[in-house]
């Protein structure tokens, strides 16, 4: 009797313990400060992978966590740079986190499907294009950069002429892409890795309604306590650098410079959007938003400088017709700015 219960006892814990061996494990290198962890944290979370999987969490801030996760890379001959997060999952590395969560959800494709439809609702980008399209027209519409480019325009004009003067202002507008560009992809980047994604869209919010006030002011109170354009006390050296552009690379190289003035008046927008980026677009896409968004920037150079050599726009009254309008420029930046702000703040985006 006692064999036989013995036996019976044997066969229900033998299933048990079956199951319980076939329960895959892996490692798992996160940091809490890397938003990318919160965002494969938050998909384990959702998806219940820390209930089907056998993980252990090794923190990326403990030195010999670190050390572990440079001789991983180093012993598998793994190409990308040691980073976060990074799982070890039947002999082998996935790091980043679209890697990571791309996986599973190919172990799990009814998950897939629903993550699929969810992104389907967004164009993939989750976030609205109107969004980003306001905000680069807040900037392309900034009278301190069209000021700028006038007075290189101008330059060149009276150095070599409307053909040279035409390159340069082409130059110009490809190196203010191009700086701002790198700009940008260093802020995600950076927003990124501190990663503050509960508040993120609180805090770009009152950013954006903050910049839409401070422009509101310059419509009524120019010039006052503060603008929002270059500084007056930085003018007279940018003018003395730009006046030094006389050729098209040497505008290109300029450019950059100039870029730097640009920052205060033409980098609150911008700095709205990169902080929705960091927070729900992957660097693909955010790639592809950043150059969408800086060509609508340096748009207005461009047709400045067509407008200058195939219709004879004199430069002179383009600055005039700027500072004629400076109140409503700042005016329809302070209305996109404010309804960005406050769109953000309400809707949690």
């Amino acid at each position: 009797m006692k064999k036989l219960l013995f036996v019976l006892l044997f066969l229900l814990i033998l299933p048990i313990s079956s199951s319980a061996q076939e329960k895959k494990s892996f490692i798992y290198f996160y940091a809490d400060w890397c938003s990318y962890c919160q965002k494969v944290n938050e998909f384990f979370q959702k998806n219940e992978i820390y209930k089907m999987y056998n993980v252990e969490k090794l923190n990326f801030d403990e030195p010999e966590n670190k050390t572990k996760l440079l001789n991983l890379f180093q012993e598998k001959n793994y190409l990308k740079q040691a980073g976060i997060p990074t799982i070890l999952i039947d002999d082998q590395i996935l790091s980043g986190d679209q890697d990571i969560i791309s996986y599973f959800q190919n172990q799990f494709p009814e998950k897939k499907t629903k993550e699929k439809t969810s992104e389907d609702k967004t164009g993939g980008l989750n976030i609205p294009i109107w969004v980003l399209i306001g905000a680069a027209f807040v900037d392309a519409s900034n009278p301190c950069a069209i000021a700028v480019l006038v007075l290189l325009l101008a330059t060149v004009i009276n150095a070599k002429g409307k053909k040279y003067a035409l390159l340069s202002g082409f130059m110009f507008s490809l190196a203010i892409f191009s700086s701002y560009f790198l700009m940008g992809i260093g802020v995600y980047k950076a927003i990124g890795a501190f990663g503050i994604p509960r508040y993120l869209s609180l805090g770009v919010g009152i950013l954006a309604v903050i910049l839409g006030l401070a422009n509101l002011k310059d419509v009524f109170w120019y010039g006052r306590v503060f603008i929002m354009e270059v500084p007056l006390s930085w003018r007279p050296k940018m003018q003395e650098i730009i006046k030094k552009a006389t050729s098209p690379w040497s505008a290109f190289g300029i450019g950059f410079l100039v870029s730097l003035f640009l920052v205060p008046c033409a980098s609150g927008p911008y700095v709205v959007i990169l902080g929705m980026l960091a927070k729900k677009v992957n660097m693909t896409n955010a790639l592809m938003l950043l150059v969408l968004y800086n060509l609508i920037f340096v748009l207005p150079m461009i047709l400045i400088s067509l407008a200058m050599y195939f219709l004879n726009a004199r430069m002179g009254k383009i600055e005039e017709w700027r500072k004629n309008n400076l109140r409503w420029l700042h005016l329809i930046a302070s209305v996109i700015l404010l309804i960005l702000g406050f769109y953000l703040i309400f809707n949690k985006l």
